[in-house]
């Protein structure tokens, strides 16, 4: 369902201590391959947080990436399909009709599924993948292997993301709630603005953006206003 991951290794893997070989994460593989656009420099260059901007931000985006010189060629229309879903514009089921892409099953599913819950399924997913793998796992000096301080964050952050979202009305009712929530926020985020994130697979880089999104929105509405049904809600419209 998700693309290789591997050059994500890089951002995990921060301290000095010897890496292993196999710790990059191209060992996750999905059921279909990335396709890169031929100018991946320009819009790494031009990014600068997209992903987070509002929708009227993106479109201006698009149109200065693809329109701006009035010459947007055939060749250039995989690169215009491919960014207008990796900026969430379009579902994933939307981008596979556009590509005449199979969707599986699996899937098929998960693009319907614009629940609080669908959101908290995909990180439960891939956090799975990380930890069926050795990507950012180091050796240390005693031949032993752990996680590097930034897996160990960006798990810890996702898990709490998880578990706000999965169940919002248990979890606002926590003492460390708004903390928890700001943190997660700020390392998920920090995450995005990664020259790294830029490498990272299509779907990963739509699906870690809609829960920060959802976060965002948990964050903006008053906490204790606000039930799992109602970030239902607001999700199918916002996100």
């Amino acid at each position: 369902m998700i693309n290789n991951i591997n050059p994500y290794s890089s951002f995990f893997n921060t301290n000095t201590a010897t890496t292993n070989s196999s710790s990059e994460l191209e060992q996750i593989i999905g059921s279909h391959k990335q396709s890169k656009p031929d100018n991946n420099s320009q819009l790494e260059a031009s990014n600068s947080n997209l992903y987070l901007s509002s929708k009227a931000q993106k479109i201006s985006a698009l149109s200065n990436e693809f329109f701006s010189g009035g010459n947007l060629a055939f060749n250039d229309l995989d690169s215009l399909k491919q960014r207008i879903y990796q900026l969430g514009l379009i579902s994933k089921q939307e981008y596979a009709q556009l590509t005449d892409t199979e969707l599986s099953d699996d899937e098929l599913a998960a693009s319907n599924n614009l629940s609080s819950q669908g959101v908290a399924n995909y990180i439960g997913d891939f956090l799975q993948r990380l930890d069926e793998t050795d990507a950012g796992k180091i050796n240390d000096t005693d031949n032993t292997t752990q996680e590097s301080e930034t897996l160990t964050a960006l798990k810890e952050a996702l898990n709490a993301a998880k578990n706000i979202i999965s169940n919002l009305d248990q979890a606002k009712t926590d003492a460390d709630f708004k903390a928890t929530l700001a943190n997660s926020m700020s390392f998920i985020k920090d995450t995005i603005n990664a020259t790294s994130f830029e490498k990272m697979p299509l779907d990963d880089k739509v699906g870690l953006t809609k829960v920060y999104q959802t976060l965002e929105l948990v964050d903006k509405i008053s906490p204790q206003r606000l039930t799992n049904d109602k970030l239902n809600r607001y999700i199918e419209l916002s996100v």
